[in-house]
């Protein structure tokens, strides 16, 4: 293109024509051998700019060495040779290139020292890689940031290669960072710009991994100074790295701007060549491990003819793309710059097998990047360092130090809880028991935190169903866990973890007594003198009384309160029971907290006195369900009978004389957390959908908080607390959603000045209204689930109308969906009648109608959309209110509802996965 040797030869007589009259640097030739100068530039011209390798010449170091030239003058000397080359006719693309490639000389001819060793910043007599602790310290930010690029979507593509490939690098870059940094030269920079020149990498790639390296440093502990002038060291490669990506797509972008894209469209083959392109590429993206689950199901076809018309208008087709805007394609979808660099990938690949050469394959690269924002429309910033943290953080497990850690832990729980009486009573087992039992928590709780698992998560519930284990019960062990990893000097970052791991066992161990005991408040609630009469009347209760005490007068563990004065004590007692389980108010005895003052009661006792009372229930004849209502009215007693007050109000709230809320900083900053906590719930997608409301009702929600928690901690009282219930019990609300409100209201008061002991006081005081907010979705479910699993799908599917009752309810879904905004992004476009009968034929299926699915699996589905719990909180909204609109029961809808809700975790699974 320079026009060979002849060409170079013209240039640079037409160089020095221009030098003899440029008095900036002509003085620099005056006396000396023009013509050998000349004629040696012209040799050495000829081989830099690619022609035959014939310079014999000096080193250009050593010809130049003492001269003091500058930068101005080598920029007055490229400036003619610019000026030389275009009055010869040399295209502005090869001039560039040209230019580009002479640039490297610069160094040479001022005498600067050559390689990244030259920048290495000396401070006290220290190298950067003396300040950086040695060679190890520096292979050890390289594997850290190494492993960083893997998890950073903007680079990534350039990172992830096979695994054999992958020590070798980090074997250069180490190599490299030694050298720049001080150490011993091992690395050949020199051929940094070949090995990089045909990558399509930026300044924008090279400024990520730049950030990599930096939060690497970071956490290696290095100081700001060092990583500073590390950071510009590495700097001085830019140029090496992103030179070819630089000159080649500039070349391509001039190209398409001055000659438009219909020569383009032509050099591709027009209309035939461009299908052949978008089938070869269609072929490799199938093979593509990185995107090909973009490109795979029935719906394949449409896409592919709606992306092969874009992408021919977009490389000159002389046509009109009919489909729907690129933003609004991908609202719906989870792509990265990983995915789209994959993809870049491909269309070069396919490009290059259709047999389009190199600057054509650059001009459709430089096209399709102007893509770039409109694909990547959910893109987010990238977190470096908490990517880099969690690629080399330790499991909770290996935190708390493996097997042996976690033993010694729950040996530790397990001594301390048959001391607690909170739940003494659950824990007070003969010795082969608690063995067994210390054994599977070891087991259960070394899996829960990361360790190996070796106990199935499927037992937990039924084996816990059965006790009345409630909340209260939960977070007592939660609190002996917590107290037992702090004597034992663990990190409090690694004791919030652990209890953040064990919040979902929850319900598998709580909704059991959940379930019984809902059920038999509700039965209470409709009258205590239907219970009294089933207990037999007065008649009935004395007989019970007279069994209670045969039990408990035996009992080790209270015989001593009951034999001191047994026939007063029980006559007593007969009276009391008799009225408040719906017999006649006939007791005048003292009040119980009077009574039971000096006597040294404890929840252990009550707890054990609560056992023998069911027994007695059991022993007289009584059914199950009758036996839970009595429980259920006997539990109010324990206040009383332990001196504790019945409001919402604990004596966690007093600390050195004074209330939770002033720990708080008064009714003003306890309003400002409410604020910041529930800007923090609209915006988190896991309980949006609870709390995305109209300005008014939300408004509403604050006022409500705020009042609720001022009362709750030891502020004036404002709320009725036992609204609680009622107002959110038809709402779906789970302990999950539950422990995210507190996640929330943790992080509002830390962000607002809130002492750490005050916000953990403030966590067991909010945690007494759990059952208030979460038992009636716990409850609806359950008993949904009890009665798919008793009366089978088959009949649910019937009560949901059979065959045209659920089609009837897709229709009206589709309906719904379509006129959501909040969702409808992800019910449109061409594949929508696809989608319909696909998932039509899978909601059959799985309400136990006869549909034959033979589709992907859920996680197949969904693993390329920008989906959350609040999309599929507001699809499973609609759902219901299809089924209502088709005249389904409540309970059938629930029923419905528990089957779909346990699809949750299959159609989420990349979500969860992507944001642990």
């Amino acid at each position: 293109r320079m026009g060979g040797e002849e060409g170079i030869a013209q240039f640079m007589d037409r160089v020095y024509d221009l030098i003899q009259v440029d008095n900036r640097i002509k003085s620099w030739f005056s006396g000396k051998n023009y013509q050998a100068i000349k004629e040696g530039q012209r040799v050495y011209l000829t081989e830099l700019l690619g022609g035959p390798k014939i310079y014999k010449g000096k080193d250009l170091v050593e010809i130049h060495k003492g001269m003091g030239l500058s930068d101005y003058e080598f920029d007055c000397f490229l400036a003619n040779c610019e000026k030389a080359m275009s009055g010869l006719g040399v295209e502005d693309e090869t001039i560039d290139e040209a230019i580009v490639s002479m640039e490297p000389v610069r160094n040479a001819l001022m005498d600067r020292a050559q390689g990244l060793a030259a920048h290495a910043k000396m401070v006290d007599g220290q190298s950067i890689l003396d300040r950086f602790g040695g060679e190890m310290n520096v292979e050890s930010v390289v594997e850290m940031m190494y492993s960083g690029c893997l998890g950073d979507p903007r680079v990534r593509f350039y990172f992830e290669v096979n695994k054999d490939k992958i020590q070798g690098i980090k074997h250069k870059m180490t190599q490299l960072m030694v050298g720049a940094f001080g150490g011993p030269v091992t690395y050949d920079d020199s051929k940094m710009r070949q090995i990089h020149y045909n990558m399509n990498i930026t300044d924008y790639h090279f400024d990520a991994v730049l950030e990599n390296f930096w939060c690497a440093s970071e956490l290696m502990e290095m100081s700001n100074p060092v990583i500073t002038d590390a950071v510009d060291v590495l700097g001085k490669v830019r140029q090496m790295v992103t030179a070819g990506c630089t000159v080649r797509l500039e070349i391509a972008r001039k190209k398409s701007e001055s000659q438009g894209t219909d020569g383009l469209y032509e050099c591709l083959g027009a209309a035939t060549g461009l299908q052949t392109f978008i089938d070869k590429l269609y072929e490799t993206m199938a093979k593509d491990e990185m995107i090909k689950h973009y490109f795979t199901g029935s719906k394949m076809e449409a896409i592919k003819k709606s992306q092969g018309s874009y992408l021919a208008v977009m490389f000159g087709a002389p046509i009109q793309y009919e489909g729907r805007p690129l933003d609004r394609i991908h609202s719906v979808m989870s792509i990265s710059d990983f995915e789209f660099d994959s993809f870049l990938s491909c269309c070069g690949t396919a490009l290059r097998a259709v047999g389009a050469d190199s600057q054509n394959v650059d001009e459709c690269v430089v096209l399709l990047e102007t893509a770039r924002r409109d694909v990547l429309i959910n893109r987010r910033p990238h977190d470096v360092k908490k990517t880099q943290e969690a690629a080399s953080a330790k499991s909770v497990y290996e935190r708390l130090g493996g097997e042996m850690g976690v033993t010694n832990m729950v040996e530790t729980m397990y001594n301390q809880a048959l001391e607690d009486s909170r739940i003494r009573s659950f824990f007070e087992k003969n010795k082969a028991k608690v063995t067994t039992i210390k054994k599977k928590m070891t087991q259960y709780i070394g899996g829960v935190f990361g360790g190996p698992v070796t106990y199935d998560a499927n037992d937990l519930r039924p084996m816990h169903y059965g006790m009345n284990i409630s909340d209260y019960h939960f977070d007592a062990i939660l609190d002996i866990i917590r107290g037992v990893l702090k004597e034992s000097g663990s990190k409090p970052k690694d004791i919030t973890d652990a209890l953040l791991l064990l919040q979902p066992v929850r319900a598998d161990v709580t909704t059991g007594f959940t379930v019984r005991q809902e059920m038999a408040r509700k039965n209470v609630e409709k009258g205590k003198d239907q219970m009294f009469k089933r207990l037999g009347g007065s008649e009935g209760i004395t007989a019970l009384m007279d069994q209670l005490f045969n039990i408990a007068t035996t009992d080790v563990r209270i015989k001593d309160f009951l034999l001191k004065d047994k026939d007063r004590i029980k006559a007593g007692m007969t009276v009391y029971f008799v009225e408040i389980l719906g017999g006649p108010k006939a007791y005048k005895g003292k009040e119980l907290g009077e009574i039971h003052k000096t006597l040294g009661v404890n929840d252990y006792h009550f707890d054990a006195f609560m056992g023998d009372f069911g027994r007695a229930l059991l022993g007289t004849g009584h059914q199950d369900a009758l036996i839970d209502e009595v429980m259920v009215s006997l539990e109010p007693v324990r206040c009383d009978v332990l001196g504790r007050s019945r409001d919402i109000s604990d004596v966690s709230v007093m600390k050195d004389g004074k209330p939770l809320i002033e720990r708080y900083g008064g009714d003003m900053n306890l309003e400002t957390v409410v604020e910041s906590m529930y800007d923090k719930l609209v915006e988190d997608p896991r309980v949006r959908y609870h709390f995305e409301k109209a300005k008014a009702k939300q408004r509403q929600i604050r006022r409500k908080m705020y009042q609720y928690l001022s009362g709750a901690f030891g502020g004036p009282v404002q709320y009725d607390v036992k609204q609680m219930r009622p107002a959110h019990y038809n709402m779906n609300i789970t302990d999950y959603h539950f422990d995210v409100v507190s996640e929330l209201f943790q992080r509002a008061s830390k962000e607002n000045g809130v002492e750490a002991e005050a916000m953990m006081d403030a966590a067991v005081v909010v945690a007494k209204v759990r059952a208030d907010v979460t038992t009636g979705c716990v409850v609806r479910m359950e008993l949904a689930k009890k009665k798919n699993a008793q009366d089978g799908m088959d009949q649910l599917f019937q009560r949901l109308g059979g065959l045209d009752g659920v089609m009837a309810m897709i229709d009206r879904l589709y309906e719904c969906v379509e006129r959501d905004k909040r969702i409808n992004m992800f019910f449109e476009g061409a594949k929508l009648q696809t989608l319909k009968r696909q998932q039509t034929d899978y909601i059959i299926a799985t309400l136990g109608g006869p549909a034959d699915y033979r589709g992907r699996t859920l996680e197949e589905i969904h693993l390329v959309l920008q989906m959350n719990d609040y999309h599929l909180d507001c699809f499973m909204q609609n759902m219901a209110r299809a089924l209502r609109d088709v005249g389904a029961e409540q309970d059938a809808v629930d029923e419905a509802t528990v089957v779909l809700e346990q699809l949750r975790k299959k159609i989420l699974f990349h979500h969860y996965k992507n944001n642990k």
